[in-house]
């Protein structure tokens, strides 16, 4: 998660543009989940590798936010996934299993390294306000600690990861959207306070996807399924850390920090089309699986260096354990013991004084 910098007296994550000023940024962030597949067997206690699989995000992010009032200020936030793909190594066919009722991929050969599914596109534009009610900034108040409050939209995006927006090209894959698809609502709240040269905090976000209905197509364009009703997952994200000041200068404004803090994401489950993140399905009736809850749990660190009031650059980095979790519903495959995400990225924010 990205924040947007303005007074030197609050922590990053709770800063805010003064009244009548703002922020331009954009940045870029890469997301990895990385590990086996492993498939269930009703006959051992022992499950079986079947694959190893990648899912890569590269997702561009656009902000403006501006002061309104002071405290409070007006932002956009507007995602944008370059290129998104899903490749596997060491897999095979699934084939129809009589003795589960279901399909599995145990015993059959192996294939050659494949791009399962790949996409791009725009989430959709986050439209929301921020505040605080209590801020270190307020000097008359006195308040010893920085209140961020948050709340936005998403207005629907082109198309939605899990389906396929435009027909198969020369590779033979159809070009999946991004993001959910639809509508989306978020709400936020972010806790800080300096303590000589470092400034603990806490931030929780909660985000509801609303359902939304696409035709489910082929790679090749024809229609298996019109006006499917998606159910995106909706998530939690938390973070605990504090950030260590390692230079700063009031006159310039200038500022170096670094972040340390421990996170959690949770996914509930969601309905979406089958096939798009395992290598090899059967086609169910309805076109639809439901993929389990997931919950994650790592940490990060980041760079923080304001080179004057006007300029700030930012990198980050997080690593997050992945719990097993059921790709779809039909098929006993499981994100393997050894699965990580890995998130790293930088901004560049222009800040208009």
């Amino acid at each position: 998660m990205l924040f947007l910098i303005s007074l030197a007296s609050a922590a990053t994550v709770t800063d805010l543009p003064p009244f009548l000023r703002g922020d331009v940024s954009v940045g870029y962030t890469f997301d990895r989940l990385q590990g086996s597949l492993s498939q269930h067997s009703f006959l051992s206690e022992e499950d079986e590798d079947v694959a190893d699989r990648q899912v890569n995000g590269h997702v561009m992010h656009y902000g403006l936010a501006f002061g309104v009032a002071p405290g409070t200020a007006l932002f956009v936030d507007v995602p944008h996934t370059v290129y998104q793909s899903v490749e596997v190594q060491g897999w095979s066919k699934m084939v129809y299993d009589p003795a589960t009722e279901t399909g599995s991929y145990a015993g059959t050969v192996t294939e050659d390294d494949a791009t399962v599914a790949k996409g791009n596109g725009v989430h959709g534009a986050w439209i929301g306000v921020k505040g605080t009610p209590f801020s270190e900034a307020f000097t008359s108040r006195r308040n010893r600690f920085t209140l961020l409050l948050e709340g936005a939209v998403r207005t629907p995006g082109d198309g939605a990861w899990f389906v396929v927006r435009d027909p198969s090209d020369s590779d033979g894959l159809g070009t999946h959207g991004a993001g959910p698809g639809g509508v989306g609502l978020r709400a936020a709240m972010t806790v800080s306070a300096r303590h000589k040269r470092h400034e603990p905090y806490m931030r929780l976000v909660v985000e509801d996807n609303l359902p939304v209905t696409l035709d489910i197509l082929d790679d090749d364009g024809t229609v298996l399924f019109k006006n499917a009703e998606l159910d995106p997952a909706n998530t939690v994200d938390a973070a605990v850390g504090a950030e260590f000041i390692t230079g700063e200068n009031a006159n310039s404004g200038a500022r170096s920090a670094v972040d340390l803090h421990l996170a959690a994401h949770w996914s509930s489950y969601q309905d979406v089309p089958t096939g798009v993140e395992l290598p090899s399905v059967l086609l169910p009736d309805t076109g639809l699986v439901q993929q389990a809850e997931s919950f994650e749990l790592g940490g990060g660190v980041g760079l923080d260096v304001r080179f004057m009031k006007y300029l700030q650059w930012q990198l980050h980095g997080e690593v997050r354990y992945h719990l097993a979790q059921r790709i779809e519903s039909p098929y006993p495959v499981y994100t393997g013991g050894d699965t990580i995400r890995i998130v790293a990225g930088t901004t560049l924010t222009i800040r208009v004084r």
